[in-house]
C-alpha cells in the first residue's frame, strides 16, 4: 500500500537565473582580454581591460586639484585667524561677542567659497578614481563567457556588448501549467524533469507560481529550480515536467506493467506458492508507474507484499508453474513527507 501521486504535466523551457551582457561603464582601447570563449570564471576574475592612462592622468589632475583646493581652504581660515587676533585688543572688556562678529563678518564668505571649492575638487577626484576602476572588467558573478568577439587594441564605447556571463550550473525551468490543473498546484511540491534530448531526468521543486493567468494559452507559468551539477543541461533546452500534484493515500497499488486486459478486463497475475492466479481486478487511480486496485472480482484475494508478475506474462495462464527470475520493489519517483504524506 502507498500514496498515490498524481501528477501535472507541463512543457517549458530551461533558462539560466543569472544571466548578464558585459558592457564597460567608460570609452577606451581594449587593453588585454583576458577569457576566451567558453571559459569558466569565478566571481571577480578580470574579463577585459581598457587602456587606463588616459583615465590616470584625469585622475591626477583631479588630485591636483584638490590638494590646490584644500590649500586654498586653508589659506583662508588663516586670514581670518589673523584678522581676528588683530583686531582684538581694540574690542574691549565684550570679548566674547565681539570676536564672533568679527569671525561671521568679511572672512566668512571666503572661507565658505573655499569649502565648496574643496567639495567639489573632492567630487572630481572620485568621480576620476572611479572612472580609472571601471577600466577593468570583472566578472559579477561565476559563470561561462559566450559571444566574445572582442580583441586587443579595439575601440569600445561606454554600454556597448562585449561578451554575455551565464551561470549555467544554477538553472530554472519554466513551464506552463494549464488552468485546469491550477487547484493542485503549490510552491514547494517535488517534481520531475525530464530532458529528452539527454535522456535524463532529475528531481526538483516548484519554487515559484505566478500569480497571474495568460489568457491566451489558459496558463499559468511556474518556475522550477536545478542545480545543474552535471553540465549538461543548458539554457533554452526543452523539457517535460510532472509536478506532484493531487495525491490519492493509502492505496494499494501494483506497477503499471503487472495490469493486462483480457477480454475487455483487467487482471493482474499474483504468485503463490510457486503457481499463478489470474485475478480480474476493479482499476481505480492511476499515474505513470502504478495503477490503484480497488478490489479483486470474482473471488481470490491480493493483499500488499503479494508478488505479482510485470514481464513474461502475455500469454500466461491460471495455475501455470512460474520461476521467479527477480524480485523487483518499485519505488515511487516522488519524495513525499512520510508524517502526512503531502510533498
Amino acid at each position: 500500500r502507498g500514496d498515490l501521486v498524481l501528477p501535472i504535466l507541463a512543457e517549458g523551457t530551461v533558462r539560466a537565473r543569472s544571466q548578464t551582457e558585459i558592457r564597460p561603464e567608460v570609452a577606451g582601447t581594449v587593453a588585454s582580454v583576458a577569457v576566451k570563449e567558453g571559459d569558466r570564471v569565478k566571481r571577480g576574475q578580470l574579463l577585459v581591460r581598457l587602456d587606463p592612462r588616459d583615465y590616470k592622468v584625469a585622475y591626477e589632475e583631479s588630485r591636483s586639484a584638490y590638494l590646490r583646493a584644500l590649500g586654498t581652504l586653508s589659506v583662508e581660515e588663516g586670514d581670518s585667524a589673523l584678522a581676528d587676533g588683530a583686531k582684538l585688543p581694540a574690542l574691549g572688556d565684550d570679548l566674547d561677542s565681539q570676536v564672533d562678529a568679527i569671525r561671521s563678518g568679511a572672512y566668512r564668505g571666503e572661507i565658505a567659497a573655499a569649502r565648496t571649492g574643496v567639495s567639489a575638487a573632492a567630487a572630481a577626484m572620485h568621480r576620476a578614481q572611479l572612472n580609472l576602476e571601471r577600466c577593468e572588467l570583472r566578472a559579477p558573478f561565476a559563470g561561462v563567457v559566450s559571444g566574445l568577439t572582442l580583441a586587443a587594441g579595439e575601440w569600445v564605447t561606454a554600454g556597448q556588448t562585449l561578451c554575455t556571463l551565464t551561470d549555467n550550473l544554477r538553472l530554472e525551468a519554466e513551464v506552463n501549467v494549464l488552468e485546469s490543473d491550477l487547484g493542485a498546484l503549490e510552491e514547494g511540491r517535488p517534481a520531475l524533469l525530464a530532458f529528452p534530448a539527454l535522456a535524463e531526468t532529475l528531481q526538483v521543486k516548484v519554487d515559484v507560481v505566478s500569480p497571474l493567468l495568460e489568457t491566451d494559452s489558459r496558463s499559468c507559468p511556474a518556475l522550477l529550480r536545478l542545480e545543474n551539477t552535471s553540465g549538461r543541461v543548458r539554457p533554452g533546452m526543452f523539457t517535460r515536467a510532472a509536478i506532484a500534484g493531487r495525491i490519492v493515500p493509502d492505496r494499494l497499488l501494483v506497477p503499471r506493467e503487472a495490469v493486462l486486459t483480457r477480454d475487455g478486463r483487467p487482471l493482474v497475475f499474483k504468485v503463490a506458492d510457486g503457481l499463478t492466479q489470474w485475478l480480474y481486478v476493479e482499476l481505480g487511480e492511476r499515474n505513470e508507474q502504478f495503477v490503484e486496485i480497488k478490489r479483486v472480482l470474482q473471488g481470490g484475494s491480493l493483499e500488499p507484499g503479494d508478488p505479482v508478475v510485470v514481464s513474461d506474462h502475455l500469454t500466461l495462464t491460471h495455475g501455470a508453474k512460474v520461476k521467479i527470475k527477480r524480485t523487483l520493489h518499485p519505488k515511487s519517483p516522488w519524495k513525499l513527507d512520510a508524517a502526512d504524506g503531502t510533498p
